[in-house]
């Protein structure tokens, strides 16, 4: 196994760095803006292959983050208390925080009663008050299960995990052979509700432990066969989610978080920022919006609809490149007011830095 690289440079955070995790980090907050940046269309006959293809282009985000997760924290290697001290001060606080701040923004600006917003704070502990915040309890989820699963980790095999990892594949093939196979909806439903053998392995562990398995164990780009079952698995991907769209087929499951295709198009994108390397102008900047990201990501859905939708509203600029520069300029936004939050006093509870 070769160790993947550290940045030449020295970050801000006085440590070398896995310079491309730093750069996955940026992307995946990148595709999760872009997603929530699509206005609503007005022409839905003209914009909506558009609102597809962003769709399609920023599908990825939220497994793209579990696996950054997984390849960070697996295994663990503190103790528990220790473990879930140090990440949930870190996630809870700003999770609660903004959620709070959604919430009394949209009873403002949304018709929501006063006592239907006191009852989604209650629940907040329980479910997500603002939707775009599902991620941050299947993450919580799995920092419970981590440092349970770290033991085997630390002593496992090339061959062990890619069993693990192999089984898991076939439980998000089912989506596929189900869509193609429609009679065996009966006996296996895609929402996970199927009682077999299997029906323990996947889930949102599968892209923790392919970070794990990718930083080990990285994927060289060229003439290597698992370079070749990706390459080829990326270009069918979106090949067959084009030629069912266009012959009028349900495409929704085949584009979710829990597929083969999700798979491939995350291991891909990972591969690819394992092998290129960039300026040290552009990684400094890429590593300095990295860090600031969970705070970026809790504040975009605010700054996305609530500012630059209203600005761009008059719908001049054609939907995709409006929705680009709305990611963009919700980026740098978020960015900064972040970045100045966590300047404060305690600005850490905010922010998530």
């Amino acid at each position: 196994m070769t160790a993947a690289p550290k940045c030449k440079m020295q970050s801000e955070i006085l440590k070398p760095r896995l310079c491309y995790i730093d750069n996955l980090r940026v992307l995946a907050c990148f595709l999760v803006l872009l997603t929530h940046s699509t206005m609503p269309a007005i022409d839905p006959e003209r914009e909506g292959v558009w609102m597809f293809g962003i769709s399609f282009i920023g599908s990825p985000f939220s497994e793209l983050f579990l696996a950054l997760s997984g390849t960070v924290l697996l295994p663990v290697r503190i103790g528990i208390k220790q473990f879930y001290k140090r990440r949930f001060a870190k996630l809870l606080p700003p999770l609660f925080i903004w959620s709070t701040l959604g919430i009394a923004l949209y009873t403002v600006t949304q018709d929501m009663s006063w006592n239907e917003a006191l009852s989604k704070i209650i629940r907040i502990p329980l479910q997500p008050a603002i939707g775009v915040y599902w991620f941050v309890y299947a993450m919580a989820g799995l920092y419970l299960l981590a440092p349970f699963i770290s033991p085997w980790l630390n002593q496992s095999s090339k061959r062990q995990i890619e069993l693990f990892l192999g089984l898991c594949s076939i439980n998000m093939l089912l989506p596929w052979i189900i869509h193609f196979i429609p009679n065996l909806t009966s006996a296996f439903k895609v929402d996970g509700n199927y009682y077999w053998a299997l029906c323990y392995f996947g889930g949102f562990l599968s892209y923790w432990l392919l970070g794990v398995y990718l930083k080990r164990y990285p994927i060289k780009i060229g003439f290597n066969l698992r370079w070749l079952i990706l390459f080829v698995g990326m270009i069918a991907y979106p090949i067959a989610i084009y030629l069912i769209k266009l012959k009028g087929g349900d495409v929704e499951v085949l584009l979710g978080n829990l597929q083969i295709g999700s798979v491939f198009f995350v291991a891909f994108l990972y591969t690819i920022m394992q092998n290129i390397r960039l300026s040290v102008g552009v990684q400094r900047v890429l590593t300095r919006i990295a860090k600031y990201s969970f705070g970026i990501y809790l504040t975009h859905i605010y700054i996305a609809r609530e500012l630059y939708w209203n600005i761009f509203s008059d719908g001049k600029i054609h939907i995709f490149p409006r929705t680009f520069i709305i990611a963009l300029l919700t980026l740098l936004t978020g960015y900064l007011l972040t970045y100045l939050l966590s300047l404060i006093p305690k600005g850490k509870y905010i922010t998530g830095v």
